[in-house]
C-alpha cells in the first residue's frame, strides 16, 4: 500500500490539471462539428448537462440576490454589540464573562498596493479611521512591495499621518524574488501576514484566538458594521469553530460605474452576482472574493496564503487551501455589508479612454480566469484525498466523543457529508472556470451548423451542414436543441427576479443606507434650507424632523418602507458614488451576451490555451479611478467645510472626472508642498467627527 502510495504522489498531477481545461477546450472543438454526426449521445448528453447547470446556476444567482438584498437590510440596522450582549448575558464589550469578549478582539487589516495612488490609500485609510472601533481594535499593516520605487517612504508617510487613527499601524516591504514566488497580490499578503503575526504577542507559533486577518484592496471600503459583524460572528463561536472560520462579505461595484463603458460595468455586476449565489446560508460552499477575512489562528495553521503560481486568484485559492487543510470543515460565515469596489479603468478620454478601458477589462478577466488552476488544485487534492490518503497536509480539527460508536457514527456521517461538500465544491469551479466558454461555443456552433426546423437560422445551418454530412440530424441531438431551447427560455424568469433584487441590493447599499445614516445624524436639526414642507401649527420639533425626512426621501427616491428605519454607524463614504437610475438602468441588461464573451468567453479561451504552455501570468496592476479631495459638508457649516481625501474640488468641477492613474510621479514633492500648506489630514478628519 505504501509503494501504491507513493507511485500516486509521484504523478505530475500539477502540470496535468494545469492543462486539463485547455486540452478539454481543444477537444470540445471537434465535438461541436464533427459530435452530432459520429457520436450523437454524448454530443446530446454534454450540450443537455451544459443548459441544465446554467439553469441552476441562473436559479442560484435569483435567490442569492433575493437574500443579499434581505440580509444586507438587516446587516445595516442591527446593532451587534447588543446582539452579542443578548446572546452571551453579558453587560457590555469587555464582560469578561465570556470566554472572548466583543471589545477583545483585534482585525488585522492588510491593504496589499503595489504603485497604487497616494490619494487612493488616504481615502482607504480615512474611510476605516471614521470606524468608532478604528483606534481601540483596528491593527492596519500597509503591505508595500520592494520592487516598487519610494515603497518605504510613502508608507512611511502614511503612518506619520494616520499613527493616532488606528490601535496600531505598520507596514511591510514583501522582498523581490523570493525562490518559487510570482508576483501578484497572494505573495505580498502572504508576506504580510507572517510578518503581522510574528510582530504580536503569540508570535508564528502561539494562540492568536483574538485576531482575525482581513484582507483587503488598497481602493476597497468597508462600512463599520462589515468589523461589527464579524466580531459578532467570531466571538458567539466555540474556541474550536474560532481556529477554522473565514468571512466573506458581499460585493457591490457602487463607485465609478458610471463612469466606465457598460459593458464594463455588467460585467462586474454579474461577477457581484456571481459571488452573491454562493453566500446564502444553506450553500455547501460559501467561496470569498477580493475582500475576505480569516482567523489569525487559521492562517497560521494552514502555512499562511500560497505564493506560487497556483494563487494568482488568492482569494478562491486561500479558500481551497483551508477547506481541504480542516477536511472541508472550514466555517464560512456570509457577510452582507459589501465590499465597495471599484471597476477598472484605463487612460484617457473619449474613444481611446473607452478602448484604454475595454483593454483594461479584459486584462482583468484574464487573470481571473487564470484561475482555472485553482480547478486544477482542487481535483488534485480530492483524488489524492481518495487514491492516497494521509499524503496530504492537514490540520487537527479537534473532535470529541463519548464512545467508539459514537465516534464511528460521526465519522460515516462526516464522510457522506464530505463526498456531498466535496461534489458542490467540484460543481461550482466547474460553473465558474468551465460552463460558460463551452456552452457558448456549443450555442453558436449548433444555432449555425444544425438544421432544426425549430430554429430561425434554419435554411443558414441546412446549407452550413450540406458541407459536412448528407444525413439528417440525429433524433437524440434535435431532442437535445429543443429542450435545451426552452431551458433557455425557462432561464429569463430567474434573471428577472436576479436583475429586481439586483437593482434593489445596490440601491440599498449604494444609496439608501447611507442617506438614512446622514438624515439621522442630522434628525434634530433642519436637514435643508429649502424646499421645506408646510407643517401644522404646535407640531412636535421630532415630527418635523420626521415630515423633512419623508419629503426629502420621496424626492430622491428612496423607498417610503425604508425611511423609517435606523441604520447602524456606517463610518465615512467613499468620494466615488454611482447611483444607477431607473429606467436608464434596465438597458445595462440587455448587453450581457455582448459582455459575456469579450469579458468572460474570450478571456477563458486565452488563458485556458495559454496554459496549455506556461503557468505563469504576467501580472498586470489593473488600472482604477484616481481618488480626488471631496469637500464633505457638515451639517451647520459654512460651505467651505473641510476636505476629507484626496485633491480639493473647485466648484463646478465634476468630482468624478478624474481621469485614471497608477503613476506616483511628483508624488513626494506634492505631499511637501501639502505639509507646507499646513494640511493635516488626520486632524481634519478628527475635528469632523467631533463636530458630528
Amino acid at each position: 500500500m505504501a509503494d501504491f502510495n507513493n507511485f500516486i504522489q509521484n504523478i505530475p498531477w500539477r502540470s496535468l490539471f494545469q492543462r486539463l481545461p485547455g486540452v478539454w477546450l481543444l477537444c470540445l472543438i471537434p465535438l461541436t462539428i464533427w459530435g452530432p454526426i459520429y457520436t450523437p449521445a454524448i454530443y446530446a448528453i454534454y450540450y443537455t448537462i451544459l443548459h441544465v447547470l446554467f439553469l441552476v446556476n441562473n436559479l442560484r444567482s435569483g435567490y442569492g440576490m433575493y437574500i443579499s438584498y434581505n440580509s444586507a437590510k438587516v446587516y445595516s440596522t442591527t446593532d451587534w454589540l447588543k446582539k452579542y450582549c443578548d446572546e452571551t448575558g453579558t453587560v457590555d464589550g469587555l464582560d469578561t464573562r465570556h470566554d472572548l469578549p466583543f471589545d477583545h478582539v483585534v482585525h488585522a487589516i492588510i491593504l496589499p498596493n503595489y504603485k497604487e495612488d497616494f490619494e487612493t490609500l488616504c481615502e482607504t485609510l480615512d474611510i476605516l479611521a471614521s470606524h468608532t472601533r478604528a483606534v481601540t481594535q483596528y491593527k492596519v499593516c500597509l503591505a508595500m512591495e520592494e520592487t516598487e520605487a519610494g515603497a518605504e517612504q510613502k508608507a512611511q508617510t502614511l503612518l506619520s499621518q494616520y499613527t493616532d487613527s488606528f490601535y496600531d499601524i505598520t507596514y511591510t516591504i514583501h522582498p523581490a524574488g523570493m525562490p518559487g514566488e510570482i508576483r501578484g497580490k497572494s505573495s505580498n499578503v502572504a508576506w504580510a501576514a507572517a510578518e503581522m503575526a510574528r510582530r504580536s504577542g503569540g508570535g508564528v507559533h502561539g494562540r492568536h484566538e483574538h485576531e482575525i486577518i482581513t484582507v483587503m484592496d488598497a481602493d476597497t471600503a468597508f462600512a463599520e458594521d462589515y468589523f461589527m459583524a464579524i466580531t459578532y460572528h467570531y466571538c458567539i463561536g466555540s474556541p474550536s469553530q474560532r481556529r477554522i472560520m473565514m468571512f466573506a462579505p458581499s460585493t457591490v461595484f457602487d463607485r465609478n460605474s458610471k463612469n466606465v463603458p457598460v459593458f464594463v460595468r455588467v460585467t462586474d455586476m454579474f461577477w457581484s452576482i456571481g459571488v452573491m449565489s454562493n453566500l446564502y446560508a444553506s450553500s455547501p460552499v460559501k467561496m470569498p472574493c477580493s475582500a475576505y477575512s480569516v482567523s489569525m489562528d487559521l492562517a497560521i495553521a494552514v502555512g499562511f496564503w500560497d505564493a506560487g503560481p497556483d494563487a494568482t486568484g488568492e482569494d478562491l485559492h486561500m479558500y481551497l487551501k483551508c477547506f481541504f487543510m480542516t477536511d472541508g470543515e472550514v466555517i464560512v460565515k456570509p457577510i452582507f455589508s459589501p465590499a465597495s469596489c471599484c471597476n477598472v479603468q484605463g487612460e484617457g478620454e473619449g474613444m481611446s479612454g473607452w478602448i484604454s478601458d475595454f483593454k483594461a477589462r479584459y486584462t482583468q478577466a484574464k487573470r481571473h480566469l487564470w484561475g482555472s488552476l485553482d480547478t486544477g488544485f482542487a481535483l488534485r487534492r480530492t483524488l489524492l484525498e481518495f487514491l492516497a490518503p494521509g499524503s496530504q497536509p492537514t490540520i487537527k480539527v479537534n473532535k470529541s466523543y463519548d464512545n467508539d460508536k459514537q465516534k464511528s457514527a460521526t465519522e460515516q456521517k462526516r464522510f457522506a457529508l464530505k463526498l456531498s461538500v466535496l461534489t458542490s465544491l467540484i460543481h461550482r469551479l466547474f460553473e465558474a472556470h468551465i460552463v460558460m466558454g463551452h456552452l457558448f461555443m456549443l450555442i453558436i456552433t449548433s444555432t449555425l451548423l444544425l438544421p432544426v426546423r425549430s430554429a430561425l437560422s434554419y435554411s443558414l445551418a441546412a446549407y452550413l451542414y450540406s458541407f459536412i454530412s448528407s444525413d439528417p440530424v440525429h433524433p437524440y441531438v434535435e431532442l437535445a436543441l429543443n429542450v435545451c431551447y426552452w431551458v433557455r427560455l425557462a432561464i429569463v424568469i430567474p434573471n428577472i427576479c436576479m436583475i429586481w433584487y439586483y437593482e434593489k441590493y445596490h440601491k440599498w447599499v449604494g444609496f439608501e443606507r447611507w442617506w438614512l445614516q446622514e438624515a439621522q445624524q442630522n434628525r434634530q436639526t433642519t436637514l435643508y434650507n429649502s424646499s421645506k414642507p408646510m407643517l401644522k401649527a404646535g407640531a412636535s420639533d421630532d415630527l418635523v424632523a420626521d415630515q423633512q425626512i419623508a419629503l426629502r426621501a420621496a424626492q430622491l427616491g428612496v423607498s417610503p418602507a425604508h425611511v423609517h428605519m435606523r441604520v447602524q454607524h456606517l463610518g465615512m463614504r467613499a468620494s466615488h458614488q454611482s447611483q444607477r437610475e431607473y429606467p436608464r438602468n434596465l438597458f445595462d441588461w440587455l448587453t450581457i451576451p455582448i459582455a459575456g464573451f469579450f469579458f468572460y468567453v474570450a478571456p477563458q479561451f486565452h488563458a485556458q490555451l495559454t496554459q496549455l504552455f506556461t503557468d505563469q501570468l504576467d501580472y498586470k496592476v489593473a488600472g482604477k479611478p484616481k481618488v480626488i479631495k471631496k469637500e464633505e459638508l457638515v451639517p451647520g457649516t459654512p460651505s467651505s467645510a473641510v476636505a476629507l481625501t484626496g485633491v480639493v474640488v473647485e466648484k463646478g468641477q465634476d468630482p468624478n472626472s478624474a481621469s485614471s492613474s497608477k503613476s506616483d510621479e511628483g508624488f513626494f514633492e506634492e505631499y511637501e508642498e501639502e505639509a507646507s500648506n499646513g494640511m493635516d489630514r488626520v486632524g481634519s478628519r478628527m475635528n469632523l467627527v467631533a463636530m458630528r
